[in-house]
């Protein structure tokens, strides 16, 4: 297993930002939440990702929030979306979707749970993703790219069904219809025995398999297409469809695949720290999930 270009120092350090003890552990509605989009929101910046959605801020300030309300132990309470897109150069239709929760469980028990793995990690990746995307211009006919940092996944995946809400609306760019894929990662970061990354979502491909050996060709890294069906003695078994952002996407109809490692035990813990991220890992994860949005679009196609 071997790495190219996704940098482990830069990794670490939106990990590090965002386990910080300023940011609580980044539970929605909170002043830690608060932080944490700004900070998400200064990556997308430097990155040179656009705004979804038209902004209501001074032109000088790129404004990636997306507010949505739900409904939650019988109260109305609002979450926020960071959506940035990086447009294609030859104009085209299809899109291709990045999605990782940024929220997280706060504090509990007078504990700070700073989430590194759950879901520092995804959000670093995906970070990553998209500046190495910012930085490959081509000609090819590319997809364009949208890079979803959802909010209060934890309480019930409402980031992900404001999301796909949005999405389902027919004069919407992108719409349902236009997007060929949605990648989710979510806790990918830490390997367990098996030092495997888990990719759930193959029944929606019948190319599954050539897309496994097209990602995993330059470095290697071990793509198992199911989670285990047994997570140990400690650990209750999960349902892998509705356990994350993906699964607004499935009911959707929505093309997903889902990057995750199994819970372990600092899952939901005040101990799931920056240190304990595997940075090689994650590395490797990220190169693997970047080659999904260039990958060629007949291997993601079901019709003939």
């Amino acid at each position: 297993m071997t790495s190219e270009w996704a940098n482990t120092a830069d990794l670490k350090s939106d990990i590090s930002q965002l386990t910080s003890p300023a940011l609580q552990g980044r539970k929605t509605g909170t002043r830690g939440a608060k932080l944490s989009r700004e900070y998400i929101s200064m990556r997308f910046a430097q990155i040179g990702l656009t705004p979804w959605l038209p902004s209501t801020k001074s032109h000088d300030i790129a404004d990636y929030a997306i507010p949505f309300t739900y409904d939650y132990q019988f109260s109305q309470r609002q979450g926020v979306n960071l959506v940035g897109v990086l447009s294609s150069s030859t104009g085209s239709d299809r899109w291709r979707i990045v999605i990782a929760h940024y929220d997280h469980l706060g504090k509990k028990a007078g504990k700070v749970h700073p989430g590194a793995d759950d879901n520092a990690s995804g959000v670093a990746a995906m970070l990553q993703i998209a500046a190495q995307s910012a930085a490959i211009s081509d000609n090819t006919d590319r997809a364009n790219l949208m890079f979803v940092a959802t909010d209060a996944e934890e309480p019930g995946l409402f980031g992900g069904y404001a999301l796909v809400e949005r999405l389902n609306n027919p004069i919407s760019i992108p719409n349902s219809e236009q997007i060929e894929l949605a990648i989710n990662m979510d806790m990918v970061g830490r390997p367990g025995r098996r030092y495997a990354i888990y990719l759930e979502g193959k029944g929606g491909f019948k190319n599954f398999n050539q897309i496994r050996q097209q990602i995993t060709a330059e470095n290697r890294l071990c793509i198992k297409a199911n989670h285990p069906g047994t997570l140990g003695r400690e650990l209750k078994r999960v349902d892998w469809l509705r356990a994350s952002d993906h699964y607004p996407l499935h009911k959707a109809g929505i093309p997903w695949l889902y990057f995750g490692v199994p819970p372990h035990r600092d899952y939901h813990s005040p101990t799931d720290t920056t240190e304990k991220i595997d940075l090689k890992f994650l590395a490797a994860v990220t190169e693997s999930a970047y080659q999904l949005l260039i990958i060629n679009s007949l291997l993601l196609r079901n019709t003939p």
